[in-house]
């Protein structure tokens, strides 16, 4: 876990520019060690602040999860890895690794009482392309939802489409590569992970938001609504038959399992532009993402002028959500 260690005198001035930016991690508590403040940030976080060293947070003063953490240990007697708790105002969603299926009863009963939630959600994973989740209700029955992050609002009913806030860090870092009166395309927008930071904090001359199914669509239609963004073009249908050729200057691959579509991702851009590919990969095959880009590019006929990989989470165990960014160049036929 990252965080920023900061001399006291320009503490709050950092504190308040990396919450405007959405990077500060509200899980972990603001802290003193050694006469320097230590300010917690989101997992990926690579901006270069004045005055502020990015430093792994070795003693972590937990919030919410902290409390989530006592719950569990009093109840199980420990903490597993793999468990989880997420809020959305006063509607919680769970998730358990199967050796604790037996207390499941007991650790929903405390986490109500102790946050006073309306609705608490079993997540037990998600399914096909469309990611639907499974969800199963252990308290009320309260689904739709509101969350807020990077000046963004999403809207959403959780037990019919994902939402994942593990990548807050990625939405805004892509949101910045955007250039002045760029075409962006978004192939996976869901209900706008990526494509309402892309509208709200860039000058893209127009966001093409792609997204299949039909209930992550309705609320993609809420959210540009929510948001006030005018130049996101939403579009119900596949990826893989709606797109058409050379006209986006950058295009986002947000689904990790997208590998068979990322001819169609090439064939998108113009002459020449930016390809931001997603994907799960195990941590023994870590060359994997950047090797099937580069032979989707050259199935197109096209080149890598610059290409890299960076994490964006931990996805399971020893498996890494990664994304590849890889400037194509299409050549002339």
């Amino acid at each position: 876990m990252k965080a920023l260690k900061v001399r006291k005198e320009i503490a709050e001035e950092v504190r308040r520019k990396v919450e405007r930016l959405g990077l500060k991690d509200r899980s972990r508590r603001i802290r003193f060690e050694d006469g320097y403040v230590i300010i917690p940030v989101v997992d990926g976080f690579d901006l270069e602040i004045e005055g502020a060293e990015v430093v792994e947070d070795a003693n972590p003063v937990f919030r919410e999860r902290k409390n989530f953490r006592e719950i569990m240990e009093s109840i199980a007697g420990h903490y597993p890895r793999y468990a989880d708790l997420k809020l959305f105002g006063r509607v919680g969603v769970m998730k358990l690794p199967g050796e604790l299926m037996e207390y499941r009863d007991r650790i929903a009963e405390e986490v109500v009482r102790h946050y006073g939630l309306k609705a608490l959600w079993l997540d037990r994973g998600r399914h096909g392309m469309l990611r639907k989740p499974e969800m199963e209700p252990l308290f009320g029955d309260e689904s739709m939802v509101e969350h807020r992050e990077n000046g963004c609002v999403f809207r959403f009913d959780l037990t019919k489409v994902m939402y994942s806030q593990g990548n807050q860090y990625e939405k805004m870092r892509v949101a910045r590569l955007v250039g002045d009166g760029e075409v962006v395309l978004d192939m996976f927008a869901g209900i706008g992970y990526f494509t309402i930071p892309v509208a709200k904090h860039s000058l893209a001359r127009k966001v093409y938001a792609v997204e299949i199914n039909p209930d992550s669509y309705f609320f993609l239609l809420e959210n540009v609504r929510l948001n006030g963004v005018r130049n996101v073009v939403p579009i119900l249908g596949d990826s893989m038959h709606v797109i058409p050729e050379s006209f986006a200057d950058r295009v986002i691959m947000g689904h990790i399992y997208a590998e068979q579509f990322l001819q169609n991702a090439i064939s998108a851009l113009r002459d020449e532009g930016w390809v931001h590919y997603h994907e799960a990969v195990p941590v023994r095959v870590m060359e994997r993402p950047v090797e099937r880009v580069r032979r989707a590019v050259e199935r197109m006929g096209a080149r890598v002028i610059e290409i890299g990989m960076r994490k964006v989470k931990n996805y399971a165990p020893n498996v890494l959500h990664v994304v590849v960014d890889a400037r194509v160049k299409r050549l002339s036929e």
